[in-house]
């Protein structure tokens, strides 16, 4: 067992400290013995037997588990949340993740979370090599990270540029706006249709931006999809959250 980090809102003993950093889903179809006792850092369950976080009561009063809770007060607190609460597990003697997670989630507050952290975050729970290539694998083609999970049509001359690029940078775009949706993996047909739209196109890329890039850049959507002007493709660019992923490709190319 490596770290285990649950952060949830409760009424008793505490009122009113919400759950920090739970959008993810956790780690639950990594095949290992080890997860009945360990959450992830996203307030997620990491195994589907665990309930609640009195489950560990019993490890720590046995003096398996280290505990060690942190309250995060909001400045100032909002109407209905105080801040974040935080409690972290670790196996007696490893108390040392405790701080190195921490410093892992303050750099990522500077840079935004990528799977570089993702990495380290489940190399710090105990993760294997190979458990944590499967789980990145999985995110990056599913959701990307951080922010908001947005595609876009490429043509052939697009889509070598991006690859030229090395997936880190949408391509130029001789018109004056081009279409951006926002993406759904469980979505397969809707997003295939999307690509079909413009003859032209011969893949579908998913990016991931930022939430308050999404709102500086972009004006309010109508349903999934928006305008957005192409001369501002460079500050686009300039605020993607790790690499683009071609989702889909044309099959009736020539």
């Amino acid at each position: 067992m490596g770290l285990g980090r649950v952060n949830r809102s409760t009424s008793m003993p505490r009122e009113n400290w919400c759950w920090s950093r739970s959008a993810s889903a956790s780690r639950c179809a990594l095949p290992t013995a080890r997860a009945a006792l360990r959450r992830d850092a996203r307030g997620r369950i990491a195994s589907a037997e665990l309930e609640g976080e009195e489950r560990f009561d019993h490890w720590v009063a046995e003096g398996i588990l280290h505990r060690e809770e942190v309250l995060e007060p909001f400045n100032p607190p909002t109407k209905r949340w105080q801040g974040h609460r935080v409690v972290y597990y670790t196996l007696k003697g490893e108390e040392w993740r405790i701080p190195a997670t921490k410093l892992i989630w303050q750099a990522a507050e500077k840079t935004g979370w990528n799977e570089h952290f993702e990495r380290l975050e489940g190399m710090l729970f105990g993760y294997e090599d190979w458990q944590n290539d499967w789980w990145i694998e999985t995110i990056s083609r599913e959701r990307g990270w951080g922010g908001s999970a947005l595609c876009c049509t490429v043509t052939a001359e697009g889509l070598a540029w991006i690859e030229a690029a090395g997936f880190r940078a949408l391509p130029p775009n001789d018109k004056p706006t081009m279409v951006i949706m926002s993406y759904n993996a469980d979505a397969d047909q809707d997003m295939h249709a999307f690509m079909l739209e413009s003859p032209d196109s011969v893949a579908l890329v998913r990016f991931n931006v930022p939430h308050h890039v999404v709102t500086n850049l972009m004006a309010p959507r109508l349903g999934p999809r928006r305008q957005f002007p192409t001369d501002r493709l460079p500050e686009l660019n300039r605020g993607l959250a790790g690499t683009i992923v071609v989702v889909a490709r044309r099959t009736d190319q020539s």
